[in-house]
């Protein structure tokens, strides 16, 4: 259960504007602290083997998993936004890393050491100058539909990930259409001890969250199983013991072409890194008032990955199991990072060894806990009360997500949003406005039949900015709108279109076009500053009749009632 925490948020100016994590520092509360350390716990318990094993699936020695996630969480803080969100070794990356690197270099040598700590540190670079160059507003791309898509996606893909480490099950996915197909072909594998600890960790996960929320379920499961395993010397899969030691900070050594050929597939890499964590972060922040400044994102994911590569680690990213575990394990601020971190320094030094203790299918309930806890169906019923569109834009991310991966499926549901929004700017809504009895107010006369309207005056609203996508569009709706009032006049009122493109002016100047042909003068009402700029900048505005722009509706209706009867003697 996230815990909603009021926490003062720097203003511009103050003394934490450049390193606004410290803010926490200044208003950290005392109460927390258990809480925090608590949660440090339980994500210690799952980041460890996670980080080893995706170190390894880089082609990377399994420490550096660790080492990359010390760099994370000590940096991230300090510059990003999110509450809960835990930056470290993840599977996507590592995966991209190794397929990038291993053309240039065999898996685990010094020079694909070399490799993969320069590209952590370019991939930092890229971050930071999104940062600076304040490109968060890509984030504002992610809608509600999307958001909630990618978390239901999400949560499926996490649970299936862990089905094999449950079951005690090693099988190769790739013969298989799905995850779950492999696992259910092979069903007859399954290790029953591996399953009893799963199903015991979720028993007590479950049970302590019901009845005894104050205590971290998650610690208390991983404890006993280790206990269970080390004292009864039970044979089930474990996560094992790993060299130790801690990394020393320092500089790639690397060839100028090798640093040229990296340039690319760094920024190929921050590509996927940055929408990926600030989805997960933004994720975090559902049904809490928390919120996520994504220009503040990039710096803060930025110094983690630059941290990771001058401890000799690779790129790193917002972990979303992770994450969802630290915020479901009660704590409260980043503080739990930290805290992880330093039991992360502690592992390195002191606590190897009980790694040979821990079973592998442990971890794999807690994080699929974690992973039911994104199914949130109340918000797709929502979604389709409000606009079936939407819901069935939800739907489609959750089937990209699912069908073309976590990563992949982001930019699938960021492009069909964009066509969404496309779509709906083409066919705007349109209205003839009529006048309220009694008021200077103007309304659409298809939602108000008591409005007045004045033979030979069409008044017509164009409720969206007139670009190239609607401007054809446009120009046909006025001249039928004519034709069926039979208007003399027409007065469009501007009030919506805050933005006229080239094509939009086209437009315009066709239907003044038109309007000339056929005797019929139109006027403006309502213009925007800058859109009168434009209009005089594509000559429109010379154009336009008598006084041309209005600064109100009611001035234009009062002109053309004015000289209505001189036009008609």
């Amino acid at each position: 259960m996230i815990v909603p925490v009021k926490e003062k948020r720097p203003t511009t100016g103050s003394r934490f504007a450049a390193i606004p994590g410290l803010q926490l520092v200044a208003s950290y509360q005392r109460g927390w602290l258990r809480a925090d350390v608590l949660g440090g716990l339980t994500l210690w318990a799952m980041l460890v083997p996670q980080s080893l094993g995706f170190a390894v699936l880089a082609g990377m020695p399994a420490v550096v998993g660790l080492y990359a996630a010390i760099a994370a969480m000590l940096l991230y803080w300090l510059w990003g936004s999110s509450r809960f969100l835990n930056v470290g070794a993840e599977s996507t990356v590592a995966i991209m890393l190794a397929t990038i690197l291993s053309g240039m270099a065999d898996p685990g040598s010094d020079e694909y050491l070399e490799l993969a700590t320069t590209m952590a540190l370019l991939v930092g670079l890229v971050l930071t100058l999104g940062g600076i160059f304040r490109l968060g507003r890509i984030a504002d791309l992610l809608s509600r539909p999307v958001l909630a898509g990618y978390v239901f996606g999400s949560g499926v893909l996490i649970v299936t990930s862990q089905l094999q480490g449950f079951l005690g099950t090693s099988i190769d996915p790739d013969p298989y259409l799905t995850e779950i197909g492999a696992v259910v072909r092979n069903i007859d594998d399954t290790q029953v001890t591996s399953v009893v600890f799963g199903v015991a960790t979720l028993i007590v996960m479950l049970g302590m969250r019901r009845f005894v929320p104050a205590v971290p379920g998650a610690l208390v499961a991983v404890a006993g199983s280790m206990l269970v395993v080390g004292v009864f010397d039970i044979d089930v899969a474990v996560v094992g013991q790993f060299d130790g030691g801690l990394p020393i900070p320092g500089m790639p050594t690397i060839e100028w072409s090798q640093f040229v050929a990296l340039l690319g597939p760094a920024v190929a890499v921050a590509l996927l890194v940055y929408p990926d964590s600030v989805l997960t972060a933004r994720s975090l922040t559902y049904g809490t008032s928390d919120r996520v400044d994504a220009n503040r994102e990039f710096f803060g994911v930025g110094a983690a990955n630059i941290g990771a590569g001058l401890l000799g680690a690779f790129p790193v990213n917002g972990s979303q199991s992770r994450s969802f575990v630290l915020a479901d394990s009660g704590a409260r601020t980043q503080v739990a990072n930290l805290a992880a971190a330093v039991f992360v320094i502690l592992t390195l030094v002191l606590l190897a060894p009980v790694f040979d203790y821990l079973p592998v299918a442990t971890l794999a309930a807690i994080v699929i806990v974690a992973g039911f806890g994104l199914f949130d169906p109340a918000e797709f019923r929502a979604l389709w009360k409000y606009r079936r569109s939407e819901f069935w834009m939800a739907v489609l991310t959750v089937a990209a997500v699912l069908g073309l991966g976590m990563l992949i499926g982001i930019v699938v549901a960021i492009l069909l949003s964009l066509l969404a929004m496309a779509l709906r700017s083409a066919a705007p809504h349109t209205a003839v406005l009529g006048q309220m009895p009694d008021t200077d107010t103007y309304r659409d006369i298809a939602d108000h039949p008591d409005a007045v309207t004045f033979p030979g005056l069409l008044i017509y609203r164009f409720d969206a900015p007139l670009f190239f996508a609607n401007a054809p569009m446009f120009r046909d709706d006025v001249i039928a709108k004519v034709q069926e009032h039979q208007a003399t006049t027409v007065v469009l009122d501007m009030e919506s279109i805050h933005d006229i493109d080239s094509t939009g002016a086209q437009a315009l100047g066709e239907v003044l076009d038109e309007l000339d042909r056929r005797g019929i003068t139109l006027e403006l009402a309502r213009v925007k500053t800058e859109v009168r700029d434009e209009l005089h900048i594509s000559g429109v505005e010379a154009r336009l009749a008598r006084s041309g722009i209005y600064l109100e509706i009611d001035d234009a209706v009062a002109r053309f009632l004015e000289h209505e009867p001189d036009d008609s003697a």
